[in-house]
């Protein structure tokens, strides 16, 4: 298989030289993605608060929960060389080409033929994952933390001696991936039980056969290890956590006039009550999700409704990504329960972590009464190339078995790369898939280039957007919202309007609060895109 050729020394097969191609050109598209799409709204949100002011200041700071800490460090750390774009979206763009190997690295493990590059394709070619592949968000890495962790899960689950690196590993992919993003303990979870279960009935088999208590096989012993390793990723996700909840708690309780701790410094505060500030932060963060619960009448039709839209987001055909889904499924309960009668295991855990990650998601939210951001579910590109490979696997191996032809596989893949590779094209290059994020940001990065933007110059800044945008391509940080005495000015249109009252929460001026008198008699108009003006002395 292609997993194990790739740990040799071996010449590459045609399916791997295939796949370095598709990674160098991938490479090329996700960098060019990388400076060529302005950043959106929560992008530039999280590199002004948070990555701009150091790895220090991000691991501690989570004022919102849309704040992926982890995520904020590592590029807190790479925006120390200086490059903005690089800063906020180098960790991403890493991740991206790294998902790309491990995808094809994991289908190789239990796949033949072509199948690991048609999975490989598949997951490229997907809207969302596309959409968050080099954004500044912590969903991309989520996804590097999913594949490694499994790839490494796989090791353990295996016999014979085990690496100490493959736990080392195992341990810092899952507490990375819920440092990074809360949410991905949607994946977490059901990925820990699948190893879970594949090492309890492998023990159960073994006990059997020797005899013994299956907590004293290989196989039991196994289990107790992974355990105890997945116990572990959860206590340190747990110290992480507890930082950013004793400076939350700190700076909240020394700023709180009915505390006794008021006006206390932070350190003193922490150390005369550490419980308190961590019992105070973790209060604010249940207190303010990102998410928030509905009602539970009516929930389980808007849940199928959710399921349906979130799977259009992979891809655009919805109904037929959703059948994909629930054909999947069927198929992985009636193999599980062939595997289990005939007391064969092999691709066992790729079935396991399947199934359980796709079911786990729906019973959750059944649960929980929420429907999180569809992009909370990036991860579920890496099921659904998957599952799309392991459908065509199994249904070529039928036709091959009962047609006694050898090469049923080998040719079967081939016609289904062709597909895939259409279907990459036609995504990549005529889908609009690589259209700006946000179109408002991207006008405004246009505005802002028609100006003459110098240090020495004085600004004031009327949104959140051009505020960020400043910052984030000029390095400019203005604070400033008073119009009069500054060198340039950026006005939406709808601020000009004097009939204009809608509520907009990005503005900081309306058409009342501007000193047009100012702007007619100290500035000119030097430019005007369809939705703004640019103001200069």
């Amino acid at each position: 298989m292609i997993y194990w050729r790739m740990r040799s020394n071996k010449k590459f097969s045609k399916q791997e030289t295939a796949f370095w191609v598709l990674f160098a050109g991938m490479a090329v598209y996700y960098g060019w993605r990388l400076f060529a799409l302005t950043p959106w709204y929560d992008e530039l949100y999280t590199y002004y608060f948070f990555i701009s002011k150091g790895p220090v200041y991000a691991a501690i700071h989570w004022p919102l929960p849309n704040n992926h800490v982890g995520y904020s460090v590592l590029s807190a750390v790479l925006d120390l060389f200086g490059n903005a774009y690089i800063g906020l979206r180098g960790v991403s763009y890493l991740c991206a080409l790294a998902n790309l190997y491990l995808v094809f690295r994991i289908a190789g493990r239990w796949m033949e033929g072509y199948l690991p590059l048609i999975a490989t394709g598949f997951y490229v070619s997907m809207d969302l994952v596309n959409q968050m592949a080099v954004q500044g968000r912590g969903y991309t890495l989520g996804i590097t933390c999913f594949l490694t962790a499994f790839t490494c899960m796989t090791e353990l689950c295996g016999s014979g001696k085990i690496s100490k690196r493959y736990y080392i590993f195992y341990i810092g992919s899952l507490t990375l991936g819920l440092y990074a993003v809360t949410s991905n303990v949607y994946w977490v979870v059901p990925l820990c039980l699948s190893g879970g279960i594949y090492l309890l009935v492998l023990s159960i088999g073994q006990a059997k056969a020797e005899n013994v208590n299956f907590l004293k096989t290989s196989f039991g012993k196994g289990l107790i290890r992974l355990i105890l390793a997945s116990v572990m990723a959860a206590v340190l996700t747990i110290g992480l956590y507890t930082v950013i909840w004793m400076a939350i708690g700190s700076n909240l309780l020394v700023k709180d006039a009915a505390s006794m701790y008021y006006g206390l410094s932070h350190g003193k505060m922490v150390l005369s009550a550490p419980f308190a500030a961590i019992g105070r932060g973790m209060e604010y963060m249940l207190d303010t999700p990102y998410i928030q619960s509905e009602e539970r009448a009516g929930f389980t039709g808007r849940l199928l409704e959710f399921l349906v839209t979130l799977s259009g987001y992979y891809f655009r055909a919805a109904y037929l990504v959703a059948a994909i889904w629930a054909a999947g499924v069927t198929a992985l309960f009636w193999k599980l329960a062939c595997r289990l009668r005939v007391n064969n295991t092999e691709g066992m855990l790729l079935e396991l972590m399947l199934v359980l990650e796709i079911l786990f998601v729906p019973i959750c939210l059944l649960i929980q009464c929420k429907r999180p951001y569809y992009r909370v579910f990036t991860y579920g590109g890496v099921l659904l190339c998957l599952l799309a490979a392991w459908l065509l696997k199994e249904a070529l191996h039928i036709i091959q078995t009962r047609w006694k032809r050898d090469l049923v596989l080998e040719k079967g893949s081939f016609v289904f790369l062709v597909f895939a590779a259409a279907i990459l094209v036609k995504c990549l290059f005529f889908s609009g898939y690589g259209n700006q994020y946000g179109d408002r940001e991207h006008e405004i990065e246009t505005v802002l280039s028609k100006a003459d933007i110098t240090e020495e110059k004085t600004y004031c800044v009327t949104d959140c957007n051009q505020q960020y945008l400043l910052y984030f391509l000029y390095g400019v940080r203005c604070e400033n919202r008073e119009i009069e005495g500054t060198d340039l000015v950026v006005l939406d249109k709808r601020m000009a309007d004097p009939e204009f009252d809608e509520m907009v929460w990005e503005f900081y001026h309306y058409y009342q609060d501007i000193p047009w008198d100012y702007i007619e008699d100290s500035m000119d108009l030097v430019f005007e895109s369809d939705h703004y003006l640019l103001y200069s002395k």
